[in-house]
């Protein structure tokens, strides 16, 4: 069996489809196994890698709605949709509202999610003028608000709500789709959405299982502190690692013939000295990637709760003229002066790296703003998302600049995170199949279930509030 790739455009690939002979040299050897993916043998080493969903077993596609309506990057607009809904009397216009579905219909009752407050009744029946709502990662790096009741999520994936406690982050992949750009893995903090990634699905990887406990197989963490030379290893050291190794460009351009199948492998190395310039590396990208919630560390110049740069930094965000009271329907931006435009307002210095950034092709500046302009362009699920903000909201210029701040931090140890991947790569690394003959299991049907706190045990709620 032998592969070829052809790119292009449709009539592109028809001229080089007429080009190709069986006996030219474009052709590329296939795996020989048979559960191997069709994809060719490269010598990246790739299939020697542990999958990375092997390392954190316990995965899970993250919370799906179904209802638009339901998240907001304004809470007050949460609110003002909820209200219209309760307080609507013709059950007709009611049903169209709720947007009701086979999983979720206005007359029934639900058990409350994990942490949160008892429903009064069902949905159909609420009086509430306020609903519950809490910080969700709608994408990546996009902080919005959810409406946290199980009554109005078809798959609100109460395992995930379980395990929202201190400590824990969620890495994220895309898992149905190839990517040949951008970070192979991203990472928050927050409840994500189930297309958290780059907008088209993906699968969720938490640190931490509901009961605290690490989620990594039995026994892992004990070889890679003994392999690495006796210093404990702990699950967010590995996922410190994972960011610094997978979580930028040179790693998926480095590997994106491989990555046409998805599914990210991690390079273990075996060097003591590679895998703590990695951990530390991996804890400024996490300590980004979760706007400072985590990896706080004010000696290394990581406060918590404050991801900006300080006065006199020549990479701090100036505002520099106000947005005004309308909410803009355009966003641009000057590579000649580095400058952000937002309507009539104007931030700066934006570097180019940090207005081009994405992830799987999803532009985070331009996709943060499509949700915020005077017309949102999401897909519409109801008369409710016809309600939205009417003039810019102060809390959202605050927002713009920490995700500036994020993006910079971000794109200015990208070149730090593509030595150090050469430098991995050059070296020795620790296999799957090394993993299995010490004894660690990889694919253990058992680790790939949430674990959680025993009936009557304390649930440890976590920032989602």
């Amino acid at each position: 069996m032998h592969y070829r790739s052809v790119s292009g455009s449709r009539d592109e690939k028809f001229r080089r489809l007429r080009d190709i002979r069986l006996d030219d040299d474009g052709w590329k050897d296939t795996h020989l196994a048979g559960h191997r993916p069709f994809t060719p043998v490269t010598q990246s080493g790739w299939g020697e890698f542990p999958a990375l969903d092997d390392l954190f077993p316990w995965g899970s596609p993250a919370v799906k709605a179904n209802r638009s309506w339901v998240s907001s990057p304004s809470k007050e607009t949460l609110r003002r949709r909820w209200v219209t809904l309760v307080r609507e009397p013709d059950p007709e216009i009611k049903s169209e509202l709720f947007k009701e579905t086979p999983d979720r219909k206005l007359g029934e009752r639900r058990e409350p999610l994990p942490g949160r407050t008892a429903h009064p009744g069902p949905i159909g029946e609420e009086t509430r003028s306020r609903p519950e709502t809490v910080r969700i990662a709608l994408r990546s790096f996009d902080r919005q608000w959810l409406i946290a009741d199980n009554r109005v999520l078809d798959r609100p994936r109460p395992d995930l709500w379980a395990a929202t406690h201190n400590g824990q982050i969620f890495l994220n992949h895309q898992s149905s789709h190839a990517i040949d750009s951008g970070p192979a893995v991203v990472a928050t903090h927050l409840l994500p959405d189930t297309h958290h990634f780059n907008g088209r699905g993906g699968r969720v990887m938490p640190i931490l299982h509901p009961d605290g406990s690490p989620n990594t197989p039995a026994g892992l963490l004990p070889y890679l502190t003994r392999a690495l030379g006796g210093e404990p290893v702990t699950v967010s050291d590995l996922a410190a690692y994972t960011a610094a190794v997978t979580g930028h460009s040179a790693f998926t351009e480095r590997f994106a013939e491989d990555l046409l199948t998805p599914g990210v492998r991690l390079p273990l190395t075996r060097d003591a000295e590679l895998w703590n310039r990695a951990t530390a590396l991996g804890a400024e990208i996490l300590w980004a990637s979760t706007y400072s919630e985590r990896f706080a560390d004010t000696r290394a110049g990581r406060p918590v709760g404050d991801v900006g740069f300080p006065s006199g930094d020549e990479r701090q965000v100036r505002y520099l003229t106000h947005i005004g009271g309308t909410v803009p329907n355009a966003m641009s931006y000057d590579p000649e002066t580095e400058t952000l435009h937002v309507g009539e307002g104007t931030f700066a210095p934006v570097p180019e790296a940090v207005w081009a950034y994405h992830v799987g092709g999803m532009r985070i500046l331009n996709k943060w703003f499509g949700y915020r302009k005077a017309k949102p362009t999401s897909k519409k699920t109801s008369p409710l998302d016809d309600i939205h903000v009417e003039s810019w909201p102060p809390e959202w210029t605050t927002e713009l600049i920490e995700l500036l701040c994020v993006l910079r931090r971000l794109t200015d140890l990208a070149h730090a995170q593509s030595a150090l991947l050469t430098e991995i790569l050059a070296g020795e690394v620790i296999t799957g199949a090394e993993l299995a003959a010490e004894g660690v299991t990889l694919a253990s049907v058992s680790a790939r279930k949430p674990r959680h706190r025993p009936v009557g045990g304390l649930f440890t709620e976590g920032n989602v509030v």
